[in-house]
Parts: C-alpha cells; sequence; structure tokens
C-alpha cells in the first residue's frame, strides 16, 4: 500500500515505518520526505521532523518561506510541552485572568496527586469566572469550557513561533478555516478578535497536549478523542479538542465561527484592570 492510503487509512506506525525505509533508499525524493516529516510531526518527534524540514530547504531553497511557518509551528509546540510539564508559565493573550495563578497551582496539585486541593482552588476559580455565552455555527449557547481540566478555561494558540492561551472571556469572535489537508489536523489556521479589537491571526493546536502518546493512532490523527483518568474525578483528553457549550460538545474542527457574548460581570472585570 502507498504511504498516503496508509496514511488516509489512519495506519500512522505503519506510514511512519515505511516511509523511513523510502526515504533511506530515495533520500532526493522530496515528496516522500515531506509525507515522513509530516508523520514525524504527528508522532511529536520534533527534532527529527525538524532536520527533515532543513533537508527539504537544502535541496529546493524556495520552500524555505512555507518551511518557516512550521519550524515556527514545533517551536511553539516544543514551547507548549515545557508549559504542560511546568517547566515555564504559558503566555497570556491579550493579558493574564485574575485566576491564572490560582489555575497553575491547582493543575500541578492535581498532577501531584493532592485532589482535595486542586478541587478547593477549582471552586473558587469556578466562583469568580464571569458567564460564557454567545453562539457557534449561529446556533446558541450558554456556558462554554474545554473539556480537559488543565485547559478548561483556555484556547491554545500559537502565534509565530510562540505557544500561549487565551482565555475564553477575552475574546469577541473566533474564526477557524475548514481543514482542507493532512496538517490541519494537528494546527488549524484561525482569526481571533479580542475585546480590545485584537485581531490574532495564529495556529490552533487541533490535538491535546502529547496526544502522539497515545498507542491508537486514531487519536494521534485527531480522528477521535480519549480521556486519561488522572485520579480523583478528573482525567485529561487525548486526541482532537472537544468543548463543553451548553449541554452539548462539540469538537475544534467543527466550528466555523464562535461569537461571544460580553457578560456585565465581564465587563467590571476588565474596567478594573
Amino acid at each position: 500500500m502507498e504511504s498516503k492510503d496508509l496514511i488516509k487509512a489512519g495506519r500512522l506506525s505503519e506510514a511512519r515505518k515505511q516511509l523511513t525505509e523510502e526515504v533511506r533508499t530515495s533520500p532526493a525524493d522530496s515528496g516522500k520526505r515531506t509525507l515522513l516529516f509530516q508523520v514525524l510531526s504527528f508522532a511529536g518527534e520534533w527534532d527529527k521532523a525538524e532536520r527533515h524540514l532543513d533537508t527539504l530547504i537544502q535541496q529546493d531553497s524556495k520552500k524555505e518561506t512555507g518551511a518557516q511557518i512550521y519550524k515556527n509551528l514545533i517551536r511553539g509546540e516544543k514551547e507548549r510541552l515545557e508549559v504542560l510539564k511546568f517547566q515555564r508559565q504559558p503566555s497570556l493573550m491579550p493579558r493574564s485572568p485574575a485566576y491564572l495563578n490560582q489555575h497553575l497551582t491547582a493543575m500541578k496539585e492535581l498532577h501531584d496527586g493532592k485532589f482535595e486541593e486542586a478541587t478547593r482552588l477549582l471552586n473558587q476559580i469556578e466562583e469568580q469566572l464571569p458567564p460564557i455565552s454567545g453562539t457557534i455555527n449561529g446556533k446558541p449557547f450558554e456556558g462554554f469550557r474545554d473539556t480537559d481540566v488543565f485547559l478548561s478555561y483556555f484556547f491554545e494558540v500559537i502565534v509565530h513561533e510562540r505557544y500561549a492561551w487565551v482565555p475564553f472571556e477575552g475574546i469577541q469572535e473566533l474564526t477557524i478555516s475548514p481543514p482542507t489537508k493532512l496538517f490541519d489536523l494537528l494546527w488549524i489556521p484561525a482569526q481571533m478578535t479580542t475585546w480590545e479589537n485584537l485581531r490574532l491571526y495564529c495556529f490552533l493546536p487541533v490535538l491535546y497536549p502529547e496526544s502522539f502518546l497515545h498507542k491508537e493512532d486514531q487519536v494521534k490523527l485527531g480522528r477521535m478523542t480519549d480521556w486519561i483518568p488522572m485520579g480523583g474525578a478528573y482525567s485529561k483528553g487525548m486526541g482532537q479538542h472537544v468543548f463543553e457549550a451548553g449541554d452539548e460538545e462539540v469538537t475544534l474542527l467543527e466550528i466555523r465561527e464562535a461569537v461571544f457574548k460580553k457578560s456585565d460581570s465581564g465587563e467590571k472585570d476588565a474596567s478594573s484592570d
């Protein structure tokens, strides 16, 4: 079976093995090397993926501009892992919400198995959160959150080469491009408008952090989402982002346009800064 067909069939591990051998025997085949770069990216092998990207640029300098976009995304992914492992704090756009430190502390407590303390902190955050409402693809919702506890109140974005969080309460409008190619299942182009009328042209990571560690290729490709118990009542997502919009769940790639309403409490919080 052709490597492209293996990828379409969701047989990522087989495609990686086959493409590695094909590139080894035909190193000048840029098409095969490009596919291998893509597969390595879904596998979270960022350093190897970047080396193949460098080789593609050496083989054809015209590809350098496009390749730089992917280099930036890889750097953003590396920063993302540092945030996940509590090696650095996330950057916030357009600004940090009042509950950021509480949230990060709660996530560290969860990581350390201190579920009661984490729950106490998360309950405190819930008491100060402004209500989130609006429409997704024209359908109204009341209440919006990521179903992964680590990212409950934030969109993940990569702007140029920087990874950042954007609080839901800070967003006026989100537009997501329809996926048209393989890499759109990993990083999808989007435009955000904040309440300060800041427009962010960015990429949204489609998959939860470290989805590449999952044993199922369908999860690695974002075709399904799995939930890994963390202990207590908590779990983390692997695969495509899933959001609770009111009483319904919506995946990231199902969103074309989300329009958020600004609550009275949100306006009060914004004016107090």
